[in-house]
């Protein structure tokens, strides 16, 4: 056979900027066209052909050098594996590429992640959660109430709020303690028959759900079990004692076993201790077995099991179950906490609902089969049909499947591999069985030649079957007919929503044919088989295995270093290290001098170009300390000979400033930082345009780099986490309390990334001394100081809000007129901080103080997220919610889904000055809040109370005094300044210490002109004497009036930011995914329940709700409109006595133990409920300031008429002139 040719692949052509000969070529084509009638030929002895090649070698060589692989260029000598790009902007495919969890899958595999989930699913609620209300009209306006009113001008609309999640879980399996999703203890023995044979029995207990009806005895149960004692009882049916039964005698009773073998067994434990006693009622009892079993099993042993009072009993392994259970589903709601969404929260976090399925079916099987085995393969493919795992895979498996890596890389990090979409979507709950598809399954099997007889049975979580959910018939309109005394389905069975299908094994039979002749499975072998089987099939979650693509690393190759084009000439030429011979006379040595010089300059150019290329990862660098953008080399003598002959005064400043100017280096930095923020779709075009209009262009290139470097140094958060808000149930208002957006919108808005480390130092006479040091995101420090604080409030999180308020305070501010140094001085908390370093200007100084100024005020900021302050249960703060023009219930009705209030600080100088600056943040922060979401922007004041002299009220007072009085315009100008100088003394004395204090508007007026009326009078004011009644009580309405719109939004932003962090502290202690109150109260009214409908039950409870519920909040309501504290207790409460449902009659009793059910819960409930009334009621209220606008009254000629736009958030106030909002 003839060989194949082979040949030699051709080679690439070189590139021109690689080719020696053609820049040769080149060369003399611009020497021919420029100087062709001067130059002596084009040979290699012309000296300057010598030189051309020496270039344009040179040249060869830069070129090869720019042609490495980028990540060569970009290694330093620096680099090490850990970090190969030092200060680059290259971010790990899981750093970048990654999202926190967003849709529904997303949060299902953070959750499967976790140690104890095997699977999770998470549905958004489109019903209410803990409570619903009622939007209805109430003289044109638009009110909000629990109880549905009988009669409206519109028909009420009930109101469920949206953005709410109920999650359920599916935990991993314990080896001991068994399934953790089902409330069941099963207890397994083996023994031997007469025949030799190992045969297994399993006891089967299955508990009732105590956690509603028994909370609190069922609580301390788990906390200590050891100090009880157990009494049991046990009966075919519920209320009966077979072992103190005694009309029978044992032998009797132990024929009362074997007869109700295949029955349930109903089991009532008594759990006493010296404290209280726990009853556990109608726990049921089943015993699985053959009749080998059945024989073997006596009374006396069942009961011995279950009066086992060890942690290995029955009741231990419950108890152990449970708390186990408890901790998972903790750690569940600790992950779902951290990773919740923007005005999103959680309804209920909790262990999902079986649906047992037991399975029936005659199989014919090849003669050489081993059934054992083929029995294991059967239970493994229903397992898997029910219930199919979920598998994790490793980076590489996915890479070498073909996956891309934006697909491997869409959703959450996780911490255990990676899960695929369609392991998601198989493992997703079933609403219906079809016995077809377990049959394609069976047949699957190898040895399996037909399925016969398959049926299909339900049971609920106390091991009872459900009859009417199989075989339905279809009606005409689509519906499905059940029958109801129907039990097993042949062809498709019925699931309650929300219940995951589970194998019942032990309640199901397979009966095996071979040539005809009947056989079953051993059921240890076909056990120890499955256990093999499940092993073999098993991808657990992976431990110890790449998570993230490497960073390619490259290697150091010098790419700086320069060998001067002098040492390539002929040595003839004496300017190499060698140079001229000693004989060589003086005007040789002169020329070669003057050739070293004249090739100085190209040396120079080709060193820059070899700088350049060096310190090509400058350019792209997120080091705040890059001064250039172009690069020099600085030639020196150990570089060229002589070199120190040739230059004087020429150093590497020089050159520097001679190849890049400041300006030139501030434009060419931005563009580099422009196109490594477009890398990542982020620009900051209309934000530069802004600042080129504040300061000057070079001043604001300055600040645009700081700025972009933040904003790349921070990508991975803001961009991953964007739509991240903060843990309700973290530390209230700490630090890193608040949504990524807020910071995301810092960022683009200019805001310096600044963080604050805080450490206790000593605790002296009550008083704890902490340091603090302010640093930004290079860890430059730009404040260092102390604070003192009560010792019994001195945590982290106090002394933080402590020094952000502090400094955002410009009064506090120094600096020292020697050393320019900037120092914060705050006597009443004793703070004392300074900036590290001295400055060299005033400018400087000021401008750090401008920094920290807007860092603190926009530290401040409140992203207020309305689904948090939803009705938590019947009786919480509705929002005052109110509507403009005609009432109606279409769009107004629902204030809390999916909308947000920023309530931002609108007394910071750049936006209280500039409305186009401000403009450009309300824009950023519509462009980047989440398109579903509604924001609201307040630029809420803080500013105090400020004695104004030219205050436009006194020339109102002085025009009443010349309408109605006989007196000179002068005389009337003193007296209304005197009538007003004594009002705001009193309002003074008043408001001290109230500045943070909510008031009612009407309440509020009621105290003012109470406090007016006592104190001031005519008489007491030397000019008023002479005022009439009904003059002084216009004066005293009117100064009442204005005094109350100065306590009302005086230190307006300070008010709501106390009462939000507050409310928060007090809503962080209650986890409102167990309050469940409704279901107490049903399941308390059906453990009561003597006769009536149980389906009625759900009514009863709502109404009990709403009217209890509605007098709690009319209670609670008094308090927060008079200004009271809450109360500690519920003992002024005094509910109407609660009514039960007319159509069902209860136990006696049980009215009194619904009003105990209540009180115990709504206690807890006082101080949230009234933090949260305050909250809303502030939210409703706020209103944005803006710069002052001169208006000019043409009648008058005054001056003195300056007026703020102002408007709340829920719409546009008349414009009110205070005199606390004067800048």
């Amino acid at each position: 056979m003839k060989e194949p040719a082979v040949f030699l692949p051709r080679l690439d052509s070189q590139k021109p900027s690689e080719d020696f000969f053609a820049l040769r070529r080149e060369g003399i084509g611009y020497i021919e066209q420029a100087g062709s009638r001067h130059w002596t030929d084009y040979n290699t002895h012309d000296p300057g052909i010598t030189i051309l090649e020496a270039l344009c070698y040179a040249l060869t060589d830069i070129a090869y050098r720019s042609g490495w692989d980028i990540k060569d260029l970009l290694t330093r000598e620096s680099s090490t594996a850990a970090d190969p790009f030092p200060a680059q902007a290259f971010y790990t495919a899981r750093e970048i590429l990654t999202n926190g969890p967003v849709t529904p899958d997303d949060f299902r595999r953070v959750l499967i992640d976790l140690e104890p989930v095997r699977n999770a699913w998470v549905f958004c609620k489109q019903c209410a959660c803990e409570t619903d209300y009622y939007a209805l009209c109430d003289d044109e306006r638009l009110v909000l109430s629990y109880r549905k009113p009988e009669q409206g001008e519109l028909a009420p609309k009930k109101v469920a709020v949206l953005g709410l999640y109920e999650v359920l879980l599916e935990l991993e399996s314990d080896p001991e303690l068994g399934d953790l999703n089902a409330r069941k203890i099963q207890k397994t023995r083996l023994f031997y028959d007469a025949e030799g044979r190992v045969q297994t029995r399993v006891v089967e207990v299955r508990f009732p759900d105590l956690s509603l009806s028994a909370a609190d005895e069922w609580q301390a149960f788990l906390d200590n079990f050891h100090d009880y004692e157990i009494s049991v009882r046990i009966g075919a049916a519920k209320g009966y004692d077979v072992l103190t039964d005694s009309a029978l005698d044992q032998a009797d009773k132990e024929s009362y076993l074997k007869r109700h073998w295949r029955e349930l067994f109903y089991v009532d434990f008594l759990l006493t201790s010296e404290e209280l006693t726990l009853a556990i009622d109608n726990a049921t009892l089943r015993v699985f077995g053959n009749a080998d079993a059945q024989g073997e099993t006596t009374l006396d042993e069942l009961e011995e099991l279950l009066l086992d009072a060890s942690d290995s009993g029955i009741v231990g392994l419950y108890r152990r179950k449970t708390l186990k259970i408890a901790k998972a589903v903790e750690q569940a709601k600790l992950s779902l906490h951290q990773r919740r969404n923007l005005d999103e929260d959680y309804c209920r976090i909790e262990g999902i609902a079986l649906a047992e399925i037991a399975v029936c079916a005659d199989l014919e099987v090849a003669s050489d089969v081993d059934i054992d085995r083929v029995q294991a393969r059967i239970w493994q493919e229903i397992e898997h049909y029910l219930n199919p795992p979920i598998a994790f895979y490793s980076l590489q498996e996915l890479l070498d499947e073909g996956l891309s890596v934006e697909a491997i890389f869409n959703g959450p990090a996780l911490d255990n591999g990676f899960i695929k979409s369609e392991d998601l979507q198989r493992a997703m709950l079933k609403s219906e069985i079809r016995t077809s598809d377990i049959v394609k399954r069976l047949m699957a099997i190898d040895g399996v030649l037909a399925v016969n007889n398959l049926q299909l049975t339900l049971y609920d979580s106390q091991g009872r079957i459900v009859k009417g959910k199989a075989d339905p018939i279809w009606q005409n309109d689509g519906k499905p007919l059940f029958n109801p005394d129907r039990i097993s389905a042949a062809w498709l069975l019925m699931l309650d929503d929300r219940r995951q299908p589970r194998f019942y094994r032990e309640a199901s039979r397979f009966l095996f044919f071979k040539n005809g002749l009947p056989f079953q499975a051993r059921h240890d072998e076909a056990i120890a088989t499955l256990h093999q089987l499940r092993g073999e099939a098993e991808r657990p979650k992976i431990k110890n295995t790449p998570k993230d693509l490497p960073l390619p690393k490259g290697t150091y190759r010098d790419p700086g270093h320069y060998f001067s084009i002098q040492n390539e000439f002929p040595q003839s030429y004496g300017i190499s290290p060698e140079g001229l011979p000693s004989h060589a006379s003086k005007l040789r040595r002169a020329q070669a001098k003057q050739l070293k010089a004249y090739l100085l300059v190209f040396e120079q150019f080709l060193a820059n170009q070899i700088a350049q290329l060096a310190q090509s990862a400058d350019c792209f660098s997120l080091d705040p300390g890059i001064r250039q953008t172009y690069f020099i080399k600085e030639l020196t003598q150990d570089i060229i000979d002589g070199y120190d002959d040739l230059v004087a005064g020429l150093d590497k400043e020089k050159l520097e400033k001679l190849i890049e100017s400041e300006p030139e280096f501030l434009q060419r930095r931005n563009r580099f930082l422009d196109h490594l923020l477009a890398r990542f779709g982020e620009q900051l075009s209309d934000y530069t345009l802004l600042l080129s209009d504040l300061a000057g262009r070079q001043k604001a290139q300055a600040s645009l780099i700081d700025t972009k470097l933040a904003l790349l140094k921070g990508l991975p958060e803001i961009s991953r986490y964007r739509y991240r808000s903060f843990d309700t149930t973290g530390e209230a208002c700490a630090q890193k309390q608040y949504p990524v957006l807020k910071k995301r919108v810092n960022l683009l808005l200019g805001i310096a990334d600044l963080k604050m480390t805080l450490s206790p130092l000593e605790t002296i006479a009550g008083k704890t001394e902490i340091a603090f040091e302010l640093m930004d995101w290079n860890n430059r420090p730009w404040l260092t100081g102390t604070l003192e604080l009560d010792a019994y409030a001195a945590s982290n999180t106090a002394a933080y809000r402590t020094v952000v308020k502090q400094m955002s305070d410009p009064e506090i501010y120094r600096i020292d007129e020697q050393t320019h140094r900037l120092t914060l001085e705050e006597d009443t908390i004793v703070l004392r901080a300074a900036h590290p370093d001295d400055l060299a200007t005033e400018a400087e100084a000021q401008k750090i103080k401008a920094v920290l100024l807007n860092w603190s005020a926009h530290q401040r900021t409140i992203l207020v997220e309305h689904v948090l302050l939803r009705p938590k249960f019947p009786g919480d703060a509705l929002y005052p919610v109110c509507s403009e023009g005609v009432c109606k219930t279409c769009g107004f009705e629902d204030p809390y889904s999916f909308r947000l209030t920023w309530v931002m600080p609108g007394w910071t100088s750049s936006y209280n000055v500039n409305l186009d600056l401000r403009a450009f943040a309300e824009r950023t922060i519509r462009q980047e809040t989440p398109a579903h979401l509604l924001s609201k922007i307040c630029w809420v004041g803080n500013q105090g109370i400020i004695d104004n002299p030219c205050e436009p009220l006194v020339n109102e007072l002085a025009a009443l005094l010349l309408e109605q009085n006989q007196a000179t315009e002068e005389e009337a100008c003193d007296c209304a300044t005197a009538i007003f100088s004594e009002f705001s003394r009193v309002f003074n004395d008043w408001y001290h210490g109230k500045t943070l204090d909510y008031f009612d508007p009407d309440v509020l007026r009621a105290q003012l002109a109470s406090e007016f009326e006592s104190i001031l009078n005519p008489g007491g004011i030397e000019c008023a004497a002479a005022i009439g009644a009904v003059l002084w009580n216009t004066i005293v309405s009117r100064l009442t009036e204005h005094f109350a719109e100065i306590a009302r939004y005086g230190r307006q932003f300070e008010r709501f930011e106390t009462a939000w962090c507050l409310w928060l502290e007090a809503n962080a202690s209650i986890d409102w995914t167990e309050q469940r109150l409704q279901e107490r109260v049903e399941a308390l009214l059906a453990e009561a329940l003597l006769d009536g409908d149980e389906t009625s039950l759900c009514r009863c409870a709502a109404g009990i709700l709403a009217d209890y519920g509605t007098a709690f909040s009319d209670w609670l309501n008094g308090y927060v409109e008079n200004g009271l504290e809450p109360p500690e207790d519920l003992s002024s409460f005094e509910p109407a006595p609660i009514v039960l449902c007319s159509d069902a009659q209860f136990k006696t009793g049980t009215e009194d133990e619904l009003k105990a059910l209540l009180d115990k819960h709504y206690q807890d409930y006082i101080d949230v409920s009234y933090r949260l009334r305050v909250v809303v009621n502030l939210l409703a209220d706020l209103k944005s300031i803006y710069p002052e606008a001169t208006l000019h009254d043409c009648d008058d000629g005054s001056d003195h008429n300056p007026v703020r736009l102002d408007k709340t958030a829920l719409g546009s106030l008349n414009a009110v002139p205070r005199p606390f909002e004067n800048p």
